[in-house]
């Protein structure tokens, strides 16, 4: 009888403690998921108010028991599997509309779209494939390209069939490829009737597996869930307590001092206690650790000042032994630089850029200058301004401006060089400036700019390649003579080679396209910005404008668009016709003062023509435009 009630205790004891256990773990940790079929859906994803954290809201299907992650404007796609321990997802893109280079999401919801006050977004490990597009998405940073990866996806992954692949990338319709870490915006992929219309997204591709190889699906990440709402204390656990977040009024349980929120399980963990040897050690270690990077940092940052000191002394006995008309380059000291510009005062910027800022500045002679100034630390702008002194002190023609010497002194180089007092051509055209540029100045400004182009590609030697041509970059005098300018980006081309293999610099709207694909740099390079600049001379208009229509943000697209459609005429700025009559010799320059424009924009750079077919042109309209004027 004893030994009975004995076993009888000892179960009612193990069945308490099974309880206190089972209660303790949920009213100290926050409650998983159920299943969804056969994916596990782990905190802090939720199916059902009673589990997970609310903002993590996923969807099951109780039907097909499936998992949804629905988005923005009534789109929801199918999970097809969940990595918890990474916060990610892999959700299916949306499926083709039957016959048709449409996916479903496009008519219902315009793309994926995410909102973005919930803790989802996409991942840059997706690539995007982008189908039935706008034509204008041509000349964009996408790749759309024949040879682009996007291709290789519709031709040899087995997902498309033969009739849908001519639907999505023949004639004028485009296919495109672009890293989802590019976008915009990580929330969203947009889809529109003007621009794509489907789209496809591979998962870390690889692009020297073959394209049936590649992974389909859109990786979706969430953020760490924070500690769980409360209203009060008898909403936390033991562990815990509610208190305010300090943000909008919020409360949640923060663990308790010896405890730390763990963001994976959703739960406050017992932090683990050291002995006071092994903390004695670990910081014995971690300062040693350190005193060692302070060391090495020092070195280095020796090591690195001593090596800026010798380039900049190399660069100093280059320019040294390099003439500038005949005469050598001259070496100011920081000290005459420092008076000059009243101690570099922020009173005397003219403007500032990329590469630094420029000064104007005040010699001991009263000659007027202007000291280019790299930024302080930064190796690229130090050799931009390294660069542009290098290609001035061997050029020397009336329309480039002259430089007039350097200082190598300071940490950062400074270029010293002519003062242009009238400022920019962009300043004239733009609104800076109340003068308004009549047509025959704008033919004397684009030829003088077309001469030092012309005198760059063909008469000195070797080449040197401008490639940053824009209006903000052609400097006028008092008389509106043109002075190239700001030469940082520029290089010297290669005798007996027809390009140079370089990265794609330059301005968004004046770079050439085939360049910014190929990565070959050529003359012709900048004869299509220079296409740009005569552009904006005819319209009056900025190269790149958001304030235009969403087609015409790009004066180069909004330009040739309308000369397609036999309009090219309406893009003249009106002020320059005045009196003008539609038939007089004035009208006919302008329009082929457009035609060479458009020439000089042509797709292919083997079209366009050299910039001194360019000259020879403007000259003969500015014969015209002379001759016009007695008769009138």
């Amino acid at each position: 009888m004893t030994m009975t009630m004995t076993i009888l205790y000892m179960r009612k004891t193990h069945l308490y403690v099974s309880l206190l256990l089972h209660f303790f773990h949920y009213s100290y940790s926050q409650k998983t998921c159920p299943n969804c079929g056969s994916l596990e859906v782990p905190y802090p994803l939720s199916i059902n108010p009673d589990c997970g954290n609310p903002d993590y809201s996923i969807r099951c299907d109780p039907h097909s028991q499936k998992l949804y992650l629905d988005t923005l404007n009534g789109s929801s796609y199918v999970v097809l599997r969940v990595m918890a321990s990474f916060r990610r997802m892999v959700v299916q893109p949306s499926p083709w509309l039957p016959g048709t280079c449409v996916t479903q999401d496009m008519p219902i919801s315009e793309g994926l779209w995410l909102n973005q006050t919930l803790p989802f977004n996409v991942t840059s490990s997706n690539t995007i494939f982008l189908f039935n597009c706008s034509p204008r998405l041509l000349i964009s940073p996408l790749n759309c390209t024949p040879s682009s990866l996007c291709h290789k996806y519709l031709h040899s992954s087995g997902h498309v069939d033969p009739k849908r692949e001519l639907q999505c990338a023949s004639g004028l319709d485009p296919c495109c490829t672009f890293v989802a870490g590019g976008m915009p915006s990580a929330y969203k992929i947009r889809l529109h009737n003007s621009g794509c219309r489907a789209f496809r997204s591979i998962l870390h591709l690889n692009a020297e597996k073959p394209a049936n190889e590649w992974e389909e699906g859109l990786e979706i990440q969430w953020s760490p869930p924070p500690e769980p709402h409360c209203r009060s204390q008898s909403d936390c656990s033991g562990a815990s307590t509610c208190s305010t977040s300090g943000k909008n009024g919020v409360f949640r349980c923060f663990c308790n001092h010896d405890y730390y929120w763990n963001q994976t399980l959703g739960t406050c963990m017992k932090k683990k206690k050291h002995s006071g040897i092994v903390i004695k050690i670990s910081i014995g270690i971690v300062l040693f650790l350190a005193f060692t990077v302070v060391m090495i940092a020092a070195a280095l940052k020796k090591s690195r000042r001593f090596s800026t000191r010798a380039r900049l002394a190399k660069a100093r006995e280059d320019i040294l032994k390099s003439n500038n008309g005949g005469k050598p380059a001259k070496m100011f000291c920081l000290k005459e630089i420092k008076k000059a510009t009243n101690g570099f005062s922020k009173d005397r910027i003219l403007g500032r850029g990329g590469f630094g800022e420029v000064y104007k500045g005040e010699l001991c002679d009263g000659t007027i200058v202007a000291v280019k100034s790299a930024k302080v630390g930064n190796v690229k702008s130090t050799e931009q301004v390294l660069n542009e002194v290098e290609i001035l002190s061997q050029v020397n023609h009336r329309n480039l401006v002259k430089i007039l010497g350097c200082c190598v002194e300071a940490e950062q180089p400074l270029m010293i060089y002519e003062y242009i007092s009238n400022g920019t051509l962009h300043d004239h055209l733009h609104g800076k400036y109340s003068t308004f540029l009549d047509w025959k100045t704008r033919l004397k400004i684009a030829s003088q700019t077309a001469e030092a182009l012309a005198y760059l590609h063909s008469a000195a030697y070797p080449p040197i390649y401008h490639r940053d041509v824009k209006s903000t970059n052609i400097l006028l005098d008092k008389e509106f003579n043109v002075k190239v300018s700001d030469f940082g980006l520029s290089r010297l081309a290669c005798p007996g080679l027809s390009h140079l293999s370089t990265c794609a610099q330059g301005t968004l709207g004046y770079l050439d396209p085939e360049y910014f694909r190929s990565y070959q740099l050529t003359d012709k390079s900048d004869v299509y910005s220079f296409g740009v600049v005569l552009l904006e001379l005819l319209t009056s208009q900025k190269a790149v404008d958001f304030s235009r229509d969403e087609d015409s943000v790009n004066l180069v697209v909004y330009v040739i668009q309308r000369a397609n459609n036999g309009s090219g005429t309406e893009v003249v700025d009106r002020r320059l016709l005045g009196e003008v009559e539609p038939l007089t010799q004035v009208m006919t320059c302008m329009n082929s003062f457009l035609e060479l424009a458009l020439a000089c924009l042509r797709e292919k750079k083997a079209e366009r023509p050299c910039m001194k077919d360019v000259v020879q042109h403007l000259h003969c309209l500015s014969e015209i435009v002379d001759q016009e004027e007695p008769s009138n």
